[in-house]
């Protein structure tokens, strides 16, 4: 009935690309860690019942400087993100490639960060 010669999957297994997917995937859920554990870190300090006892004075406002360490790997995040979900497009050719779902959720926490850090710290 059908006239269409099937298609032979020339693929092995994974590529180097799709290698290359898998890898940095991890390395981006690293950076979403990271970027989350430096900003809990520039919060403002909370005023415990030692503090108050021995008046010890706390932060209590946000570390700027320490803010601009997730701003610039949120940026790098970011670009690799973008990169990664254009690679990730173009090898959707076989029925069970897919795309990945932690590089569209490393995206948008990426491009949260970017856009809210910027506003939190310069306005």
């Amino acid at each position: 009935m059908d006239n269409e010669p099937e298609r032979v999957d020339l693929r092995k297994g994974p590529d180097l690309i799709l290698r290359m997917l898998d890898i940095s995937s991890v390395i981006l859920w690293g950076f979403i860690i990271i970027n989350l554990i430096m900003i809990m870190f520039a919060m403002p300090e909370k005023e415990t019942f030692f503090d108050r006892l021995f008046s010890i004075k706390i932060r209590d406002y946000w570390d700027e400087e320490l803010l601009r360490f997730p701003l610039a790997l949120s940026v790098v995040q970011l670009v690799i993100s973008v990169i990664l979900l254009f690679l990730n497009s173009k090898r959707l050719k076989r029925r069970d490639d897919r795309l990945r779902v932690s590089v569209i959720i490393s995206l948008f926490v990426s491009l949260i960060i970017c856009v809210s850090l910027p506003l939190f710290l310069y306005l």
